[in-house]
């Protein structure tokens, strides 16, 4: 990414999907650029905000920031330690600079590991079976995979509270995270 002309930043997940595993941690990385630079940085999941810089628990860890070898561009990197089914699949990354707010969207592919279990048989043969999965196919043009009227206006009013809180209230400037070894 060359990002040399000032204007609003920009946000690119390298890893968009990734797939997560239970148990497994899940590593997300973004890479962004400002010109002229970012003042405020977060990672958005649910209903939390994460700041870069900062560990939350033993299950979070927001990174510092790091500078890359372009000018203005910087990689920021968020753990979430074990995954499980209950954990929400999006992840958002939102950045602030003068110039405007760029996002970044990370859709968490979450995956089950095949499970085998042993059948003893009469002979002593061990066979191995897989748990069955369940698999879901929308149905096209029925009801079930149509969106409700507003269903998404939480997350989006959700989303533009937190840019907006972002752009006025800048809590940590990027430049001044350090990174941990």
């Amino acid at each position: 990414m060359v990002f040399f002309f000032k204007g609003p930043p920009t946000a690119v997940a390298r890893n968009a999907t990734p797939v997560a595993y239970p148990g497994s941690p899940l590593h997300l990385s973004v890479e962004f650029c400002a010109n002229p630079p970012a003042f405020a940085a977060r990672w958005l999941h649910g209903d939390r905000v994460y700041t870069p810089g900062n560990q939350y628990g033993i299950d979070v860890l927001a990174y510092g920031v790091i500078d890359l070898p372009t000018p203005f561009c910087k990689e920021a990197r968020l753990t979430y330690v074990h995954m499980h089914e209950r954990v929400p699949r999006t992840f958002y990354f939102v950045v602030s600079s003068p110039g405007g707010v760029a996002e970044a969207i990370f859709r968490v592919n979450f995956t089950l590991r095949h499970k085998t279990m042993s059948n003893s048989v009469d002979d002593g043969d061990d066979e191995e079976l897989s748990e069955p999965e369940e698999i879901h196919f929308p149905v096209f043009g029925s009801n079930s995979c149509r969106l409700r009227p507003f269903a998404l206006l939480p997350v989006i009013l959700f989303t533009l509270h937190t840019i907006t809180f972002l752009l006025i209230h800048p809590l940590i400037s990027v430049q001044q995270i350090p990174m941990p070894i």
